[in-house]
C-alpha cells in the first residue's frame, strides 16, 4: 500500500511537467493553412484536372485508399497489361465521362465491422483539393446509393491536409475548373 502511495505522490506531483509538454490546441480561425498543411471541411469539392470537372467529395480519415463513383466497369489488355474501361457521372453536369487507365493493383475493401471484403481496381488519378494537386491512387466502384461520388482517404491526406470537421467546402475550385 505504501508502494502505491507513493507512485500516487510522485505522479501528483509530476503532473506541471506533463502539461507543460501537453500538445496545444490549434484555433484555426479563418486561417485554410497550418503549417504546411491544407486545413480542408469535412466535404469539399474536389477536382480532377484532366476531365475538367469537379465532384462533391467526403473526406474520410478512416478510409485508406481513395474512390471514385465507377459504373460499366470492364477489364481489359493493352500490350500485356491490365487496364479498365469504366464510366464516370457528373450529377452537377448530368453527363457522363468514359474513361480508360491502366490498373495499378487491387484493393481488397473491407466494410465498416470488417463484414465483407470486395475487390476493386485501383488507378492513377490527379486528384486536386484547393491548391494541393497530386497523383494519387484511387479505386473504382459504383457508389449510386452513396450521397459522395468521391471518397479522399488517406492516400491524399496524408502529410498534406489537416481536416477540420466543423467546416464544409472550405475550398472551391478554380473558376476554370468548375
Amino acid at each position: 500500500m505504501q508502494k502505491v502511495v507513493a507512485l500516487a505522490l510522485a505522479l501528483i506531483t509530476s503532473l506541471p511537467a506533463i502539461a507543460e509538454n501537453a500538445p496545444t490546441v490549434a484555433r484555426l480561425e479563418d486561417g485554410l493553412e497550418f503549417g504546411d498543411l491544407l486545413v480542408v471541411g469535412e466535404a469539399e469539392l474536389i477536382t480532377m484536372p484532366e476531365l475538367d470537372v469537379a465532384w462533391r467529395g467526403r473526406i474520410d480519415s478512416g478510409a485508406t485508399t481513395t474512390s471514385l463513383h465507377a459504373i460499366d466497369i470492364e477489364e481489359f489488355e493493352r500490350d500485356g497489361d491490365k487496364w479498365i474501361r469504366f464510366k464516370t457521372r457528373n450529377e452537377a453536369l448530368g453527363s457522363e465521362i468514359a474513361l480508360e487507365r491502366k490498373v495499378v493493383r487491387t484493393a481488397q475493401i473491407k466494410r465498416r465491422g470488417g463484414e465483407a471484403v470486395s475487390s476493386r481496381p485501383v488507378v492513377l488519378m490527379e486528384i486536386k483539393i484547393g491548391s494541393v494537386s497530386q497523383m494519387a491512387e484511387v479505386n473504382l466502384t459504383d457508389r449510386t446509393d452513396f450521397e459522395f461520388p468521391v471518397l479522399i482517404g488517406r492516400n491524399v491526406l496524408s502529410g498534406k491536409m489537416l481536416i477540420d470537421v466543423s467546416r464544409a467546402y472550405v475550398h472551391a475550385p478554380a473558376k476554370e475548373e468548375r
